[in-house]
């Protein structure tokens, strides 16, 4: 395995962006799925003592590589994520991250691009570490509310995120919880960024399975019936501890995996429902309270439906426009969330 070299990107610290915001430390890096930009992320600050989140975009190994197809690849996927935070600003949805500029700066006389955010000091899997038996249930339950805003207010803009997951929401001090990273968002609105040519643009082991064995629906079932499944799958994970794609999948048999030569869908799929329902009540029985766990578990089961065409459909029926909406969800974790504060009985 080859270690890789700091660029460009990596070398931010100290230098002050766009004459304001001078920037502290590194965060992280993310080296993501091949063919995505190669990103690090830093904390900065302006005089005002006021906090931003940067994320520098990695082209310096393309372009050193010789390859401009790629190059150009890169390039484009950095002006999708910086369009797709401004409208989310110009349209003033208040539960997205917002994007306070854009700007690029030279570092060992190569151009860096970078967007400059919202800065969150944790992120939600830090806040409420999945599975951790010490946090309350409703505070759960509120923060899987706030995120299911977020992503309504995405949808009413024709946006889908595609990798809803515990590092990709952030929260804050005062409680409020907010979607972030719009790196693998695919837009109606704007032109298709190079990521929209996959079937599947976020992270694989949060997926919903029809993607991962390249099954291709409708851009309303593959974008924003994805974004129901990840959302189930956060609310899964928070309480289990580990990603439901990853206990259904292990629970099939090896030759029917997406990971196998011969793998096919649709020969899958009544396994993957029949693992589906019994695995999920399992898991969840040991750790949601029993005030919620009926109607938690039933929530589970529509949003994370193995087969696209049933997902959501107990949760909202089969009508196109709305059998993948989450407006419901955001309600119901309202009610889940107060329900467990008050411990009041199961009045499903």
């Amino acid at each position: 395995m080859t270690t890789r070299v700091d660029g460009p990107a990596d070398k931010l610290v100290g230098l002050t962006l766009l004459e304001e915001w001078k920037v502290i430390d590194r965060i992280r890096r993310n080296t993501v799925r091949s063919g995505e930009p190669r990103t690090s992320c830093y904390r900065a600050e302006n005089s005002k003592g006021d906090q931003a989140f940067v994320k520098a975009f990695d082209f310096w190994y393309e372009d050193v590589a010789g390859d401009p197809m790629s190059l150009e690849r890169m390039v484009r996927e950095f002006n999708h994520e910086h369009n797709v935070h401004q409208m989310c600003k110009d349209k003033r949805l208040a539960r997205v991250t917002r994007i306070y500029n854009a700007g690029k700066v030279l570092v060992d006389g190569y151009a860096v691009h970078f967007l400059i955010c919202e800065y969150a000091p944790k992120s939600l899997g830090e806040a409420l570490p999945p599975g951790d038996d010490s946090v309350p249930a409703w505070s759960r339950f509120d923060a899987l509310r706030r995120v299911a805003a977020g992503i309504v207010q995405l949808h009413g803009a024709d946006i889908a995120h595609q990798d809803i997951k515990p590092s990709n929401a952030v929260a804050y001090s005062c409680g409020n919880v907010k979607v972030t990273d719009l790196g693998s968002s695919s837009c109606r609105l704007l032109p298709p960024a190079p990521h929209d040519d996959f079937v599947l643009c976020g992270q694989p082991n949060y997926a919903p399975y029809e993607l991962l064995y390249d099954h291709v629906g409708s851009w309303m079932q593959r974008r924003i019936g994805c974004d129901m499944f990840l959302m189930g799958n956060l609310a899964y994970t928070s309480f289990a501890g580990h990603s439901i794609t990853n206990v259904v999948m292990g629970g099939i048999r090896e030759e029917l995996r997406h990971t196998s030569r011969t793998a096919d869908f649709q020969l899958a799929l009544p396994y993957l429902i029949e693992v589906h329902n019994e695995y999920v009540p399992l898991f969840l029985k040991e750790t949601v309270p029993a005030e919620v766990l009926e109607d938690f578990t039933r929530l589970i089961l529509s949003m994370c439906h193995p087969d696209p065409s049933q997902r959501g459909a107990v949760l909202n029926g089969r009508n196109a426009a709305v059998q993948y909406s989450l407006q419901r969800c955001v309600t119901l974790f309202d009610l889940m969330s107060r329900r467990c504060r008050l411990r009041l009985p199961n009045v499903a």
